[in-house]
């Protein structure tokens, strides 16, 4: 752990604008490197999750290239955000391609916002640069980095982490959208919509009272009904989304597809989005290594797991201390000392 908040510190500080001025091919070769020295400290838990995806069925690739991509592509995205502070209308296409514009400007031409829903699959987070600095009113629902030192604080947090955490928070807020605390009041999302704007929001995230259990990649995965309840209030369009970047490419395609319909129910409507979704997986699991390592990981401190299947975690909280946790964790401020 000591050697990976180490490695943080000197990325998000020394190395934000080192990162911020060398092209994207100097970028990926040290990402190729970082993320080497990254696998030997141990790669079983994504492994696990690789094994997972591709039970009973064939992998697009070898595996071994397919884990090296996966940790790759994972400290190139986390160098995407030290780059923060250097984008903007003039630069951004030449780090971001918008594909399926027009189903986006089809939703919003209909007057009540368009829901760019989307999961944590390859450098999700440049959704918001690419949009916002492309001129569209956005907001972003999602957690402030900081919170998270609150709930993971028997199994992650130290102090050098926090210091981490609180610079990424420092560089996401340089990003053209307005962000909206998941853990808080939702009413400025649907402000954002009911003025004909664009809502980026996750559908794997830990947060929410209702869940609803869905087939996903041959798995019950348990999902916060929250997105699914924005979108029937909000009677916004929803549009699945996703972001790719192979490793050596020089920019990422936001990728905006059809929308999607109404399935009668939060539960049916998420299904219909995964089984959209989890196509991409399959074909590109690289991308999404990272984030089922991580939901593994931090089992012990969800409310609900992610996956039904996972092993017992070393240190398990109960239902009521998860959800304690994110409530203090909604409580978080700009202001806290500390912060």
């Amino acid at each position: 752990m000591l050697v990976k908040d180490l490695g943080g510190l000197a990325l998000y500080y020394p190395g934000q604008k080192l990162a911020s001025v060398l092209p994207p091919r100097v970028l990926d070769g040290a990402s190729r490197l970082g993320g080497a020295l990254v696998r030997r400290l141990g790669d079983a838990d994504m492994r696990a999750e690789l094994e997972a995806i591709f039970a009973g069925r064939t992998p697009p690739r070898e595996v071994r290239a397919i884990l090296d991509d996966a940790y790759r592509l994972t400290l190139y995205n986390e160098i995407e955000v030290l780059r923060y502070p250097s984008l903007g209308p003039d630069s951004i296409a030449d780090v971001c391609e918008i594909v399926g514009r027009e189903h986006l400007d089809a939703a919003l031409a209909k007057g009540r916002g368009a829901i760019l829903l989307i999961g944590h699959f390859g450098a999700n987070q440049m959704i918001m640069p690419a949009l916002g600095h492309a001129g569209y009113r956005m907001a972003q629902l999602s957690a402030p980095p900081p919170v998270w030192g609150e709930i993971l604080h028997d199994t992650r947090t130290t102090p050098l982490w926090e210091k981490v955490l609180a610079r990424r928070w420092q560089l996401e807020k340089r990003l053209p959208v307005r962000h909206v605390n998941v853990f808080r009041f939702l009413r400025p999302a649907f402000e954002v919509l009911q003025a004909g704007g664009v809502l980026g929001l996750a559908f794997d995230g830990g947060g929410g009272k209702k869940w609803a259990q869905v087939d996903f990649l041959g798995r019950r995965a348990n999902l916060s009904e929250q997105p699914a309840q924005i979108w029937k209030k909000s009677g916004a369009v929803l549009l699945p989304t996703y972001v790719l970047r192979a490793p050596g490419q020089a920019r990422h395609r936001v990728v905006i597809t059809e929308p999607l319909e109404w399935a009668g129910s939060p539960a049916a409507s998420l299904q219909a989005f995964v089984t959209r979704f989890e196509g991409w997986v399959w074909r590109w699991p690289e991308q999404y290594l990272h984030f089922l390592t991580m939901r593994r990981r931090v089992r012990g401190s969800d409310v609900r797991p992610f996956f039904d299947d996972y092993p017992p975690a070393a240190i398990q909280l109960d239902g009521a201390e998860a959800e304690a946790r994110l409530k203090r964790a909604g409580e978080w401020t700009d202001d806290e000392p500390g912060r």
